[in-house]
C-alpha cells in the first residue's frame, strides 16, 4: 500500500456479509486482523510484483485493475466495486496492479490467516466460490467480445454489463455512471481511445445511448441488447 490511510475499524457492510456465518470466537480473531484502508484517486491499492501480504474486501469506490506489459503498454482485466475481493492470490506477490478511480475504502486482512480462515468455514468458502464463479463467467465473456465483436458491440456489452453490475449494488438508477476515464474503457475493450470516442458518438447519433454528465443513459434497451448479443439488426 502507498500512503493510504490505515486504521482499525468495526465490520462494514460487506464484511458483515462475507463474515456473517462465522462464530462469535471466529468473528473476533477476523476482527483483531481487520484494517479499513482508504485510497485517494488514482492511489495503488497494491502493484504488480508487490508481495502479495493482504487481502482487500471493497467497501466503497471503484479500483481500475491492470497489468503492465514488457513493452509499456497497459491491459486492464477489470473494474473492481464494493463488495469484490481483491489479491486473493495463490502467488506470494500480486500479478496485477489495483489502483483506486476514485476515493476509496476497504478492510484488509493478511493473507495467509484469511486462507485459513475462508478454508476452514464451509459458509465463507461457499461464497468465496461464488465470487470466483462470477469472474471465471466475466473473464469468458470477455474473451468472445475481445475476439470477436465490432468496437459498437464491445461497448454494448460494456455497458450493459457494467449497468448491471452496478445496479445489483446501487439499485436501478437510469444513468450509467462511468467513473473509469475513456483510456481505461479502450484498454478494457482492446480499442484505441480515438476508437472509444467515435463510438461513443456513433451510438449516441443512431438513438442507442444518450451521454450524460459522468456517464450514459440506454437509450434503446432493445437495440442494445442486440449489439452486446452480437445480434443482426
Amino acid at each position: 500500500m502507498r500512503g493510504c490511510a490505515e486504521r482499525q475499524a468495526a465490520p462494514c457492510g460487506v464484511c458483515t456479509q462475507l463474515f456473517g456465518s462465522l462464530t462469535l470466537e471466529e468473528r473476533g480473531a477476523i476482527d483483531r486482523m481487520r484494517r479499513q484502508s482508504s485510497f485517494a484517486a488514482k492511489e495503488l491499492v497494491f502493484a504488480q510484483g508487490d508481495v502479495a501480504a493482504r487481502v482487500f474486501s471493497l467497501s466503497q469506490g471503484v479500483v481500475r485493475i491492470y497489468k503492465l506489459l514488457p513493452d509499456g503498454r497497459r491491459q486492464v482485466v477489470g473494474f473492481a466495486l464494493p463488495g469484490d475481493i481483491l489479491g486473493l492470490t495463490l502467488s506470494e506477490t500480486h500479478a496485477l496492479t489495483a489502483e483506486a478511480i476514485e476515493p476509496t475504502v476497504a478492510c484488509s486482512f493478511p493473507r495467509a490467516a484469511f486462507r485459513r480462515l475462508v478454508d476452514g468455514n464451509l459458509a465463507v468458502l461457499r461464497r468465496m466460490n461464488l465470487l470466483v464463479s462470477q469472474e471465471l463467467a466475466s473473464a469468458h465473456d470477455r474473451m468472445m467480445i475481445l475476439g470477436r465483436y465490432t468496437a459498437e458491440e464491445k461497448m454494448a456489452a460494456f455497458l450493459l454489463s457494467w449497468r448491471a453490475r452496478r445496479r445489483a449494488r446501487d439499485g436501478g438508477a437510469k444513468m450509467v455512471a462511468l467513473p473509469m476515464s475513456r483510456r481505461d474503457i479502450a484498454d478494457y475493450l482492446g480499442l484505441t481511445i480515438e476508437t472509444v470516442s467515435r463510438t461513443f458518438t456513433r451510438l449516441e447519433r443512431v438513438g442507442v445511448i444518450e451521454i450524460v454528465p459522468g456517464g450514459v443513459r440506454i437509450a434503446d434497451e432493445k437495440r442494445a441488447l442486440g449489439l452486446a448479443s452480437a445480434s443482426p439488426a
